[in-house]
């Protein structure tokens, strides 16, 4: 908006900016509302007018529910035209007119924040019902449940009510989860009713209530009174607050994550299923059992999947595709490339480095035994691509997705080779002078190539995927390669300090002897015999516990660690930065930005 809403004093008159206006005038059965509708962007105008054929309904006993009064007009004549570029079309039908107002001056106070579901439902034989289910903010328990049933002027109203939620979608812009299809029984009304969204995003992503709520088109059919009827209405839907805490939205995107992966590796599988989607071309049509394949190529996978994760790389895809689109984008089957080349990277990784914890269990193939998550960690790498149909792409994005993948795949292979290596060459030269500087520049070259690289791929596919300019196509690239750098800059401190919930081992990498982030830095700030000392730890490889300590202490006494927090957060701020201005405000837009800044802030 370019300038503030204005409010009328005396009368309903509700102007944002001269692109949604809302105006009434009469009273009761006399009532009428102008509605104007207008996005320049889309170049789509919509002007209606709503009459009231009868009075308005207090909802509930008398108005007051939720401590706000609350009235609606449930069947209204409305008229008026929509108007989309040069065309017009005149339109004419049935509408309702549903207003809640007052409560707490606090628009954030406790009953703000309550969770509820609202349907208005018009049934086939003339009849209106009003469904308000109410949970509060504080317990998660019902607060309210009642249905108000108006017809011809009469209204019923009942608490004796069966709502039950089903098929729940999440949107790919809040990653809020809503139920779209629900099933009521009022047995006062004598009233059985199945109905469902008309598709699935209907969703009204808003900072001001809670990320965003559900405000959408249902349709469905039943029985009332012992005979058939159809039904059509609209559906609200405003979920618990989450107070603002990312850390509970980044479980959402993993619940989602998972939800997703365990459709592509499936723990069961038909015969059918494996042939199409694993066997594929070369398929002899006998003599595999499908349940052999998902025990040897799926179940060492999800065993890791299933423990959650942080799925950030998800997350960057999925907002960078919304926030680049002009339209809701569900990139769903995008996630198995980002995710499937993850999982199986850290299944390798651990074979490679002895690990025996991942994700606060045992590693896959202490599990399965190193063969079989050998097998099952590189099948990830040809998965993904598999399961995303980037063949189903126009040629010329499919060249490029494919592409970018084998320069990912390439330069991880490499980043990784260099790991194994180790910068061991590099510590004599640095423990003797305390230049660090040719081991942090080899230590971000390790780390841009094995996770930088994915990062900053993953927004380069969300620009293809979205056509996106050049200028932002380079921009997004950038902010992705410094967004994985900086995760692992974060990691590597995190690892010594210790990760919330115990999903690493605290001093892993000092036990395994690596050279990370921290001791580089260290490296440039400490005396030359806490720095031979340091390298000396290193080298035995330890479990010794207090040796391990002593080395964090070190680090510690010169903000080696929490200066490389710092950095990881310079980092992510001066790449978003550039790319800020060249992507327009929007909801995604605010997810990416307020969770990329989560990652180099968290402590898990």
């Amino acid at each position: 908006m370019s300038e503030a809403a204005v409010i009328g004093e005396d009368r309903l008159y509700i102007n944002y900016d001269d692109q949604c206006l809302l105006e009434g005038e009469g009273e009761g059965a006399e009532r009428k509302y102008k509605l104007y509708l207008n996005n320049p962007m889309r170049n789509i105008t919509v002007e209606l007018e709503f009459f009231a054929r009868t009075t308005p309904v207090l909802h509930g006993e008398n108005g007051i529910v939720n401590d706000m009064f609350y009235y609606y007009y449930p069947s209204m004549n409305v008229e008026g035209k929509i108007t989309f570029a040069d065309s017009i079309t005149h339109v004419k039908g049935d509408g309702w007119y549903d207003r809640e107002y007052g409560g707490l001056e606090n628009e954030i106070g406790r009953d703000a924040l309550d969770a509820w579901t609202w349907l208005s439902l018009r049934i086939s034989d003339g009849s209106q019902l009003s469904l308000f289910d109410i949970f509060d903010s504080e317990t998660g328990k019902r607060k309210e449940l009642l249905g108000v049933l108006t017809f011809d002027g009469t209204k019923e109203v009942c608490h004796d009510i069966i709502l039950e939620e089903e098929n729940w979608w999440t949107s790919l812009v809040t990653f809020i989860e809503y139920p779209l299809k629900f099933h009521i029984e009022v047995p006062a009304f004598q009233l059985s009713l199945d109905v469902h969204t008309s598709f699935n995003h209907q969703e009204v992503p808003t900072i001001l209530v809670s990320g965003g709520f559900y405000e959408g088109r249902v349709t469905g059919g039943g029985c009332h009174k012992g005979a058939p009827v159809s039904v059509i209405g609209f559906y609200e839907r405003k979920n618990l607050s989450t107070g603002g805490d990312p850390s509970v939205t980044l479980k959402h995107v993993g619940k989602y994550v998972r939800k997703t992966l365990s459709n592509f590796y499936p723990l069961t599988a038909s015969n059918e299923w494996v042939e199409k989607n694993v066997l594929g071309r070369y398929c002899t049509g006998k003599g595999v059992v499908a349940q052999h394949v998902c025990d040897t190529l799926f179940l060492p996978v999800r065993s890791i999947i299933d423990r959650g994760g942080k799925a950030w790389r998800s997350l960057v895809l999925v907002s960078a595709c919304n926030a680049l689109s002009r339209d809701y984008f569900d990139c769903t089957k995008y996630i198995a490339i980002t995710e499937l080349l993850h999982v199986g990277s850290l299944i390798i990784d651990d074979i490679q480095d002895d690990s025996c914890v991942r994700r606060g269990g045992q590693t896959a193939h202490l599990e399965y035994g190193v063969p079989t998550a050998i097998n099952a960690g590189t099948a990830c790498y040809f998965m993904g691509v598999s399961f995303a149909e980037i063949r189903s792409l126009p040629m010329e994005k499919a060249n490029r997705v494919y592409e970018l993948y084998f320069d990912v795949m390439k330069a991880g292979h490499a980043g990784q080779g260099l790991d194994i290596y180790g910068l061991h060459y590099l510590m004599p030269e640095a423990v003797r002078t305390g230049k660090s500087e040719a081991i942090e520049d080899a230590l971000k070259a390790i780390h841009t190539y094995k996770t930088g690289a994915v990062a900053a791929a993953t927004c380069r596919v969300a620009c293809i995927l979205c056509d996106a300019t050049e200028e932002v196509t380079s921009a997004m690239e950038a902010f992705g390669l410094g967004l994985g750098l900086a995760f692992q800059i974060v990691d590597d401190a995190l690892n010594a300090k210790g990760f919330e919930g115990d999903l690493k081992e605290a001093g892993e990498d000092i036990r395994d002897g690596k050279i990370t982030y921290p001791v580089a830095k260290a490296m440039g700030r400490l005396e030359l015999p806490q720095r031979e000392r340091i390298w000396n730890i290193l080298q035995e490889r330890t479990s010794d516990g207090e040796k391990i300590t002593e080395v964090i202490k070190l680090l510690h006494s010169v903000n080696a660690i929490e200066d490389c927090l710092s950095d990881a957060q310079k980092l992510v701020d001066e790449k978003w930065s550039l790319l800020d201005p060249l992507i327009p405000d929007s909801m995604p837009k605010v997810m990416m930005r307020t969770f990329c800044l989560f990652l180099t802030r968290r402590s898990f």
